[in-house]
């Protein structure tokens, strides 16, 4: 027999595996943003953590990093998504940022793909930021 205080906190450890409302900010019914990383046509970086990518569809996508020194000063950079065999990369995706720039050694960064930007979304960025 088992005493009486597991089969009370049972109860409480299941309840804390349960789902929240309101605590996942995406919408599991809709689709998360993809693309795939030999799509990006073009880039431009706002200061040290934000990329914005073009892809070949014309859709901008944003991805943040902690800190990447140097990365506004870069003129190339490439997408590798990590482990596995596609190069598919989807909003929440974590994806390392590798950064050439003119005089700089090839920086290597982690970043997070945060999603597509909507048309509006793209228009208020500054032209500078606009890939």
């Amino acid at each position: 027999m088992r005493p009486l205080s597991t089969l009370l906190a049972l109860p409480v450890l299941l309840s804390a595996c349960a789902p929240v409302e309101g605590a996942n900010s995406t919408d599991s019914s809709e689709p998360r943003a993809c693309f795939l990383a030999q799509q990006a046509t073009s880039f431009r970086a706002d200061g040290q953590q934000s990329v914005y990518i073009r892809t070949v569809g014309r859709d901008v996508f944003r991805l943040d990093t902690s800190v990447c020194p140097g990365l506004e000063t870069n003129f190339q950079i490439g997408l590798d998504p990590g482990l596995g065999f596609s190069s598919r990369l989807c909003q929440g995706d974590t994806v390392r940022l590798i950064a050439r720039g003119y005089s700089s050694p090839v920086e290597a960064c982690s970043a997070r793909v945060m999603g597509r930007l909507t048309d509006a979304e793209i228009e208020a960025l500054p032209a500078r930021n606009r890939p």
